[in-house]
C-alpha cells in the first residue's frame, strides 16, 4: 500500500519488495523491478515501456497487459495467471510459470533459461522459441502452434497440441504422458521418443524421421509418413485412416493392424513381421518382406513394383494381385490360395503351396528349389520351368 491508490507514472525505476497485489495503474517510460522473495501479483493493465527486471520471488501477472510493453529480465520466477497474447520478450535465468485456466500464447523469441511450468489452461507456442531453452514441465496443455524444430525436452503428465499449417519438429527424448495431438500441419518426430508415452491422435501429418520401436497407439484421420535411412517398428494396435507413406528406409509393422486402415504407398521398405490378415491396399515403388514366424495373409489387389522377399514363416496370398509386380524371392512358404494368372518371377530355397478350390496359373520362369505342394483346386503351369526345380 505504500504508494496509495492512485495510478504510478514511472519514468524511471519502480522497485517493488514486497508481496501481495499491486493493482495501481503503471504508466511511463520506466522500468520495473520486482526484488525480493516475496509473490507479487501486478493486476492492471499496465502501459509502461522500460521493461520489468525479476529479481527475486515470484512476479505474478493476472492481466496479459500486466508487465506493460517493455522486455522482461527474469532471473526468478514469472508466473503469467491470465489468457491473451503476451508478445514481451522474455530473457534471463528465471523460469515462466503458466497458472490458470485461461489459453495464453507466448509469441516473442524468448531466451529465458530456466524452464518452462505448465500447471493449468493452455498454454500457446506461436514461436518456436517462446519457451526459451529450458526443459518444460507439462500438466495441463502445451499447444504448439509453429514450425522449426522444438528441441526442449518436454514431461509432465499434461498433452502437448501440434496446430497450424507449419511443419514442426520434435527432437527431444520426451517423457509427457499426456498424448499428442496433431490438428494441423505436419508433426516431424526425429527421436522415437519425442511424443512421450501417451496415444496420439493424428488428424493431420505424423511424420517418423528416426528408427528404433514407436510403441505409441496411433489414431484419428491423418497420415503417417516414414522418413529417413533408419528402420522403425509399429508395435501398436492402431487405427488411423488417412494411410502411410514410406519413403524412405524401412518400417516394420510387428502387428497386423499396426498401420492402420488406409492404404499404403511404400517406396522404401515394408517388413511386415506378424500374422494375421493385412487387408491394407500396398503401392508405390519399394519392396515387401515378409519376416518372422508367423503365417500372414495379403488380400488387397496390390500394384508395388519392387517386389516380395519372403524370409520367414508363411505368406499367403488371397489374391492373385497380392504380391503387386514384382519378383518373389521365397526362402520360406509361398501359400497362393487364389486363382488367375501369377506371372510374377518366383526363387529362393522356399517352397509354394496351392490351396483353394480355384485354379491357378504359373506362367513364369521359376527358379525356386523348396519345391510345391498342390492342396487344394487346379494348379496350370504354362512354363516347362515354372514349378522351379524341386519336387512337386
Amino acid at each position: 500500500d505504500a504508494l496509495g491508490s492512485g495510478d504510478v507514472t514511472d519514468d524511471a525505476t519502480l522497485e517493488l519488495n514486497t508481496g501481495g497485489t499491486f493493482d495501481n495503474a503503471i504508466g511511463g517510460s520506466g522500468n520495473v523491478v520486482k526484488s525480493g522473495a516475496d509473490t507479487l501479483t501486478l493486476s492492471g493493465s499496465n502501459s509502461y515501456t522500460g521493461g520489468t527486471t525479476i529479481s527475486g520471488g515470484t512476479l505474478v501477472a493476472s492481466n496479459v497487459e500486466a508487465l506493460g510493453t517493455g522486455d522482461v529480465t527474469n532471473n526468478a520466477t514469472l508466473e503469467l495467471n491470465t489468457g491473451g497474447d503476451f508478445i514481451n520478450n522474455i530473457g534471463g535465468t528465471g523460469r515462466v510459470e503458466k497458472s490458470g485456466d485461461d489459453t495464453l500464447t507466448l509469441s516473442g523469441s524468448n531466451t529465458y533459461t530456466g524452464g518452462t511450468l505448465i500447471n493449468g489452461g493452455t498454454l500457446v507456442a506461436s514461436n518456436v522459441e517462446a519457451l526459451g531453452t529450458g526443459d518444460v514441465t507439462d500438466n495441463a496443455t502445451l499447444a504448439l502452434n509453429t514450425g522449426g524444430t522444438f528441441d526442449n525436452a518436454i514431461s509432465g503428465s499434461g498433452q502437448v497440441v501440434k496446430s497450424g499449417d507449419e511443419t514442426l519438429t520434435l527432437s527431444g527424448t520426451n517423457s509427457y504422458t499426456g498424448g499428442t495431438t496433431i490438428s494441423g500441419g505436419t508433426l516431424v518426430a526425429t527421436n522415437v521418443e519425442a511424443l512421450g508415452s501417451g496415444d496420439v491422435t493424428d488428424d493431420a501429418t505424423l511424420e517418423l524421421n528416426t528408427g528404433g520401436t514407436f510403441d505409441n497407439a496411433i489414431s484419428g484421420s491423418g497420415q503417417v509418413v516414414k522418413s529417413g535411412d533408419k528402420m522403425l517398428t509399429l508395435s501398436g494396435a492402431n487405427s488411423y485412416s488417412g494411410g502411410t507413406l514410406i519413403s524412405d528406409g524401412t518400417l516394420v509393422a510387428s502387428n497386423v493392424e499396426a498401420l492402420g486402415t488406409g492404404d499404403v504407398t511404400n517406396n522404401a521398405t515394408l517388413a511386415l513381421n506378424t500374422g494375421g490378415d493385412f487387408t491394407n491396399n500396398i503401392s508405390g515403388s519399394g519392396q515387401v518382406v515378409k519376416s518372422g514366424d508367423d503365417t500372414l495373409t495379403l488380400s488387397g489387389a496390390n500394384s508395388y513394383t519392387g517386389g516380395t522377399t519372403i524370409s520367414g514363416g508363411t505368406l499367403v496370398a488371397t489374391n492373385v494381385d497380392a504380391l503387386g509386380t514384382g519378383d518373389v524371392t521365397n526362402s520360406s512358404t509361398l501359400e497362393l490360395n487364389t486363382g488367375g494368372t501369377f506371372d510374377n518371377a518366383i526363387s529362393g530355397s522356399g517352397q509354394v503351396v496351392k490351396s483353394g478350390d480355384e485354379t491357378l496359373t504359373l506362367s513364369g520362369s521359376n527358379t525356386y528349389t523348396g519345391g510345391t505342394l498342390i492342396s487344394g483346386g487346379t494348379l496350370v503351369a504354362t512354363n516347362v520351368d515354372a514349378l522351379g526345380t524341386g519336387d512337386v
